[in-house]
């Protein structure tokens, strides 16, 4: 099922969705990208960040196609070693509060969370892709499915870990974070063999959840260009990066309805519209509150009603 399917019999949130999608096609700026090597960059003169999303080239990436015919050159999947991811100073482009989308493949769980307490995150979500391959699967291919992997059975899944830096209340930060919109689940084709594509569906839930506009992507390549979004990576075709232009897009502590297009406010805004239909975080005592809103952000993590399990997304829709 389309994403933009899924919550067609839902039809708050599929209003909802359409009024934050709205919002963002007027509020995201013009892509911008920079192709630079990432071990060379100094990505710290970038200032700090609310948002970012990595996918490293992990060693599961390379491991998975060896020997096979791929699209494109496997030198693009070389892979860093963990000791060269950790490196970066990730913690220093992360403003407090913010947010790491962090992909480990099916692997790399323990990796990502030693990733996230190195760079000073605490783990709040796991989002999981899960992939189909009606459309792409080879069948000169699928007898060396997995024949790399360590596990015992086929991996049909990857991962992208979630991390907080700092603290955040979904009652009280409501101009940084609007909770329990998306779920934690993405079903969708996987790429071309050889590819790392991830879905696209990852951008529309950040964007939706978090409303800082300050975004970066790590490791990027063509195909992750959006908008709203500085790209930063070895395999890009182009760059037309400029710093100071985009600081001007994303400058001043303030949103929607003060400003409308994309020139300026670094946080998205909302409407009354907006307020009115998203979900809101039930009234509990104080201690429940430190202990469960800072941690836990609705990517599928409230409770649900049975009835509003869609058995055909394998998803839980929150209302």
């Amino acid at each position: 099922i389309l994403p933009e399917e899924r919550f067609v019999d839902y039809p708050k949130l599929n209003e909802l969705i359409k009024l934050k999608d709205d919002l963002l096609r007027n509020r995201n700026h013009p892509p911008m990208y920079l192709k630079t090597d990432l071990k060379t960059f100094d990505i710290t003169t970038l200032g700090k960040f609310d948002v970012i999303l990595m996918d490293p080239p992990w060693e599961e990436y390379y491991n998975r196609v060896q020997g096979m015919p791929i699209m494109g050159s496997i030198d693009k999947l070389l892979p860093w070693s963990f000791e060269e991811i950790a490196n970066l100073p990730i913690d220093q482009i992360a403003d407090v509060p913010s947010f790491i989308f962090l992909w480990v493949g099916s692997e790399g769980l323990d990796m990502g969370r030693a990733l996230f307490r190195k760079w000073g995150y605490k783990r709040c979500e796991d989002i999981v892709w899960v992939k189909t391959n009606k459309k792409s699967l080879d069948p000169k291919l699928e007898y060396q499915l997995g024949r790399n992997g360590k596990g015992i059975l086929q991996r049909i899944k990857e991962h992208c870990l979630v991390g907080l830096k700092g603290d955040v209340r979904r009652a009280s930060d409501s101009h940084f974070i609007h909770a329990n919109i998306d779920t934690d689940v993405i079903v969708e084709e996987e790429p071309p063999l050889g590819s790392t594509e991830k879905p696209s569906e990852i951008y529309q839930m950040i964007e939706r959840f978090c409303l800082g506009r300050k975004r970066l992507e790590l490791f990027g390549e063509d195909h992750n260009i959006k908008p709203g979004w500085l790209t930063i990576g070895n395999n890009l075709s182009n760059t037309n990066f400029n710093l100071s232009e985009y600081d001007s897009w994303v400058s001043g502590d303030y949103g929607y309805p003060n400003v409308t297009d994309y020139n300026g406010g670094r946080y998205l805004g909302t409407s009354n519209e907006i307020e009115n239909l998203r979900p809101k975080s039930p009234r509990m005592n104080y201690q429940q509150s430190q202990e469960d809103q800072s941690m836990k952000f609705g990517f599928g993590g409230a409770p649900v009603n049975p009835t509003q399990v869609n058995m055909n997304n394998l998803s839980l829709i929150h209302i």
